[in-house]
């Protein structure tokens, strides 16, 4: 006889581990307006001096080289928020903010570059950028490729599908793979490392001091990650 009650023990063990594995942590969180978190982003005026023109349109060639994307995906999937030259420590900087939207999917992102570097200036010395004038196009890529004072074009997806019908749907599919009650949405952002738009909800457990869960899913794949943090560092 001890070998079904063996059996049946093993039984009782195996679906009390299916229960622990199904068990979902209770969470709680404010669900924002879907575009809520577009408020906390400047939007204003595109400067309109011929140096700021030079440079806007420099960022136009360099943003579609480095992505291979069309002035057709550009025009339908970009809208400009605002540009601004600004002078700083080591130079003057070129800086362009805008939405990149597909479909219902909507990031907000600001690129900018050295546009010219003070005569003093003794850094990135192996590198060729000339001091004390306005940088052609070449070299402002040399300066992003190199990321060479704070310069930088993001990397963009040319996919211009979103794998989810709407946002909910995105929200969901993140819920169910987080083994939480609720996430709310924190904001869209664009993945550098492969351009593709990134779904980023969090929330705080429960019953648990300054302990909280932080989940992103791809739009374009939908791969998922879901990690525990602190909701906040002392």
């Amino acid at each position: 006889m001890k070998y079904p009650i063996l059996i049946f023990i093993s039984l009782i063990f195996v679906f009390s581990s299916c229960d622990k594995e199904k068990q979902i942590r209770t969470t709680t969180c404010n669900q924002p307006d879907d575009y809520e978190y577009l408020e906390n982003y400047k939007v204003d005026t595109m400067c309109s001096s011929d140096l700021c023109i030079e440079y806007f349109n420099i960022w136009k060639d360099l943003i579609k080289e480095k992505n291979n994307l069309s002035q057709d995906f550009i025009d339908t999937h970009i809208e400009y928020c605002y540009s601004e030259i600004n002078s700083w420590a080591d130079g003057i900087s070129f800086r362009i903010c805008y939405k990149f939207k597909v479909d219902w999917a909507i990031a907000y992102n600001c690129d900018q570059f050295i546009i010219k570097i003070n005569a003093d200036n003794t850094y990135y010395p192996t590198l060729d950028l000339p001091r004390d004038t306005y940088l052609t196009k070449e070299k402002v890529k040399i300066a992003i490729d190199n990321r060479a004072f704070s310069s930088d074009i993001i990397k963009m997806s040319s996919i211009d599908k979103i794998k989810f019908a709407t946002m909910d749907n995105a929200l969901q599919d993140l819920i169910g793979y987080s083994g939480v009650n609720q996430l709310c949405l924190n904001m869209i952002t664009i993945n550098d490392d492969n351009g593709d738009l990134i779904l980023e909800a969090s929330a705080q457990y429960e019953n648990e001091e300054n302990s909280c869960v932080i989940g992103t899913i791809d739009l374009i794949t939908g791969d998922k990650e879901v990690k525990d943090t602190p909701c906040w560092i002392n």
